[in-house]
């Protein structure tokens, strides 16, 4: 990789508009340099990096370099320094300076935290991810019964506005996908794509090819959608939430459209290992507790209850590990503090 390659991957950001994504096992140091207009920073050693941490007032352990060999300063020490630094240390000395008695743990704490936080909530968006394909799939077919492959044809969506757009846009990707698998010298098709095309003369049922669609692609057809399909889709997911729980809710299409705006953006977050408890995709009032209060109308109440323990329990955690900085970090999820998040759960068992 060029010098200058390297460079331009380290200042690209992640979709939470915050944090820079792209990950490096070892440090690069001080100062920016300038070269042909690009900016860099030299290698750094593991041992010198423990140097630098100890300079800016962090304290390290014997583990400390068994974990940056292991999971790199960057993703670590850039990823989750914010709420340990002393701001003001770091605005008189143009460097960064750890509150005092902050040690590296702490941070390390921070950073499996988030970790775990992504597993969770990964398998929550891909359990909510194949609900609406499923739904999707079941009402736009059952509209669209007797046509062939009915997802090509434009008349079947929207007629105008944002929606029939994405439909233009969307219909050519599927007619690649369609075209791409059709081709025996592709080498990356589908085997169950090939099979429904050499078996049905063509023919590929929307539940099939929903398996290789994206969830930001199934979003846009659920979009696309006129308002006869839209609506059956939004009863469908209301029959669902009312099977699993004492007390039905009507979920609306424009509900659904808003959730599934937040879990798509936040499961890419999830899906590219990027630092979640503080991302606020597109806005703001976006966080990870507007994602979890979500989660509750588009999976089971048994799925959902088990995953609120399961964060309950990382959260508890996390306050016993860094007690003087949970509150920081409660507050960028949304949450005022454990309790809401313990009453949350109260309201839900109750639903």
């Amino acid at each position: 990789m060029t010098l200058l390659t390297c460079a331009s991957k380290f200042i690209k950001r992640d979709k939470a508009r915050r944090c820079l994504v792209r990950e490096n096992r070892f440090l690069f140091g001080s100062g920016f340099r300038a070269l042909r207009g690009v900016m860099y920073r030299p290698f750094m050693a593991v041992e010198n990096q423990v140097q630098r941490l100890n300079k800016r007032g962090l304290q390290t352990d014997t583990r400390t370099p068994w974990i940056l060999e292991r999971e790199g300063y960057y993703s670590v020490v850039n990823g989750y320094k914010d709420p340990f630094l002393d701001k003001e240390a770091g605005i008189r000395t143009h460097e960064d300076q750890y509150l005092p008695n902050t040690s590296f743990n702490e941070l390390y704490a921070l950073f499996v935290f988030d970790r775990n936080l992504r597993f969770l909530l990964f398998r929550m968006t891909t359990l909510s991810e194949a609900i609406l394909k499923t739904i999707c799939s079941y009402e736009f077919t059952k509209e669209y019964a007797n046509e062939k492959n009915p997802y090509l044809n434009i008349a079947n969506y929207a007629e105008s506005g944002k929606a029939h757009d994405k439909a233009m846009r969307l219909i050519p990707k599927l007619e690649k996908i369609i075209s791409l698998n059709s081709d025996p010298n592709f080498t990356d098709g589908k085997e169950y794509l090939r099979h429904c095309l050499e078996e049905y003369e063509g023919e590929v049922p929307l539940w099939v090819l929903c398996n290789d669609l994206t969830i930001g692609q199934v979003y846009w057809f659920f979009q696309a959608q006129n308002s006869i399909v839209r609506g059956n889709i939004s009863r469908s997911f209301t029959a669902l939430y009312k099977d699993s729980h004492q007390h039905g809710e009507e979920i609306t299409s424009i509900q659904l459209d808003k959730i599934y705006r937040r879990i798509k953006d936040f499961r890419n977050i999830c899906a590219h290992d990027e630092r979640l408890y503080c991302a606020h995709p597109h806005d703001r009032n976006i966080t990870v507790f507007q994602l979890v209060k979500d989660l509750r109308l588009v999976t089971d109440k048994k799925r959902y209850l088990e995953f609120l323990q399961s964060l309950e329990s990382l959260l508890v955690k996390l306050r016993k590990n860094i007690p003087n900085h949970f509150d920081y970090v409660c507050s960028e999820m949304g949450l005022q503090d454990l309790d809401v998040l313990q009453s949350w759960m109260q309201t839900s068992r109750q639903l």
